[in-house]
């Protein structure tokens, strides 16, 4: 579960975008790996813009996989 309560500081046309960059760096400070490693599925993503560029989130259950050296983040 990570919690996304910080998306809500940022701008509210970033707010999505904000989500997307903290899932990115939580999964990279869990899994000790690099940003650019860590690849969001297409699901993961539809997921989080469904409620828009203005969503208010306040936390998502992900699972993360590991495939050679890029982490896959699915949603649970």
């Amino acid at each position: 579960m990570i919690s996304l309560d910080r998306a809500l500081l940022a701008a509210k046309y970033r707010r999505t975008e904000k989500v997307v960059q903290m899932v990115r760096r939580f999964v990279a400070r869990h899994m000790r790996a690099k940003p650019e490693s860590v690849k969001l599925d297409p699901s993961l993503n539809e997921l989080i813009w469904s409620k828009g560029i203005q969503a208010k989130w306040r936390r998502i259950k992900v699972k993360v996989s590991k495939e050679e050296e890029v982490y896959r983040v699915l949603p649970s």
